[in-house]
């Protein structure tokens, strides 16, 4: 989700500094609490390419002294900007909610799997007293048949004043409708839409686009 548009990091105002972050990588793991236990089951789908499956990991109520991860393929640890930049002017302190989904393609054509994935994000509803944010579009490159997306909304709990705020708004939601791309296809092969709060990510609805078909076990 984002060379991002100026959607903020934190509630400063409500709505203004509010933040959504993406980032690819293989094998993608959070340095922050575990995940919460109601993580969602895997789902499948099979498109005229490929088939994928997508899982997701949830992190509610959270509190990290950074926006930290780990690239497990790599061993290598990064961390993450207000922007999604990765490495430079890092989110230092942090409290609200994450959630991580995965992506696994499996090639049905010689071609190979796809070389990367396109999501669109645009706010379909939002509470009354945030603002909504920008539509966005970013590209995340698939290493090695895999991709992972972050979502965060949270704030800066060292502000006193915005801390406050948000204490009493903790109520404060977004709905998200993000559409998914491979390649560089015109139409979506899938179409999610998620609720943030501080409290909680969800994934509310995961619905397959023009040509996919959702496998059922």
């Amino acid at each position: 989700m984002a060379a991002h548009p100026p959607t903020k990091l934190f509630l400063e105002k409500p709505g203004r500094r509010s933040f959504l972050l993406s980032f690819a990588s293989f094998g993608l793991t959070a340095k922050i609490p575990k995940a919460d236990k109601r993580s969602e089951p895997v789902y499948r789908f099979l498109t005229p390419a490929c088939e994928v499956s997508m899982s997701v990991q949830y992190f509610a109520s959270s509190r990290s002294k950074s926006l930290r991860f780990r690239d497990d393929l790599t061993n290598r640890n990064f961390c993450l900007s207000q922007s999604g930049g990765e490495d430079a002017a890092c989110v230092e302190r942090f409290v609200g909610s994450m959630a991580i989904a995965h992506y696994n393609f499996h090639s049905r054509l010689h071609s190979g799997t796809p070389l990367n994935l396109r999501e669109r994000v645009l706010t379909i509803d939002h509470d009354s007293r945030i603002s909504p944010r920008a539509p966005f579009e970013r590209v995340l490159s698939i290493e090695r048949a895999l991709v992972s997306d972050i979502q965060a909304f949270g704030y800066n709990p060292d502000n006193v004043e915005q801390a406050r705020r948000n204490a009493e708004l903790l109520e404060v939601w977004y709905l998200v409708r993000q559409d998914l791309y491979l390649n560089d296809q015109a139409t979506a092969f899938l179409i999610v839409h998620w609720k943030h709060t501080l409290n909680f990510i969800s994934l509310l609805d995961v619905i397959p686009g023009a040509g996919t078909e959702l496998i059922r076990d």
